[in-house]
């Protein structure tokens, strides 16, 4: 997606209403779940939860995650997935962003009504959020700044980031997410004055390096 003017995005997608299973991807919707949370003043994060908060993105740590998950609730975080404002998580549209899992041994607590997943995306929807984040109509203007800053200077080098490599001034926001043969990748990239949003979710031992190999070309 071009969301240059993100008021007026041009999108291009295959299998974008595709959802899938998405690894550490859905993380960013624990992310907005905290930045919701600051933002209605329901908790206030303290130090150890600000350290999670970037172990979670930066890092995937998967036990930030889960305190930080636990920290915003579980189901308040589905409430926000789905309510009519966002529509993040959208049956009308095969589904979305969905969080019915923690990130740790525990079985699923709820998986998603159309197709059984713990941790699940589409493109698409992983694509408006970065679009709704961007337009400032996801959050207000001091939780969408600390969500980017929490999004950018990503900790691990692959997928997209490493596609990037080759486009030297490219500012990255970023979350991937790897299990098995899942791989998945979501990033709002700034470079030369243009604002653009890449997502891929690929079921394959080589996804990781698809991901990598598209991102440069998309660019």
């Amino acid at each position: 997606a071009d969301i240059t003017d993100p008021q007026a995005p041009r999108v291009a997608a295959v299998n974008g209403d595709r959802m899938m299973y998405a690894a550490s991807l859905p993380k960013i919707a624990i992310l907005l779940g905290a930045m919701d949370t600051i933002q209605h003043g329901r908790a206030m994060p303290d130090v150890a939860v600000e350290r999670d908060i970037e172990q979670m993105i930066r890092y995937s740590s998967n036990s930030a995650a889960t305190r930080v998950l636990e920290w915003v609730g579980r189901d308040r975080l589905l409430a926000l997935l789905q309510s009519p404002r966002l529509r993040l998580y959208d049956p009308q549209h095969n589904g979305g962003l969905w969080v019915g899992k923690d990130y740790g041994g525990s079985p699923a607590y709820s998986r998603d009504p159309l197709h059984n997943l713990s941790h699940g995306a589409t493109a698409m929807q992983v694509a408006r959020l970065f679009q709704l984040l961007e337009s400032g109509y996801l959050l207000d203007t001091e939780r969408s700044a600390l969500m980017k800053s929490v999004l950018g200077n990503p900790g691990i080098r692959h997928k997209f980031v490493k596609g990037l490599e080759s486009r030297p001034g490219a500012v990255i926001y970023r979350k991937s997410g790897t299990w098995r043969q899942f791989h998945a990748d979501g990033a709002l990239v700034e470079s030369d004055g243009h604002k653009l949003v890449l997502v891929g979710l690929a079921e394959d031992p080589n996804g990781g390096d698809w991901l990598a190999s598209i991102a440069a070309p998309l660019h």
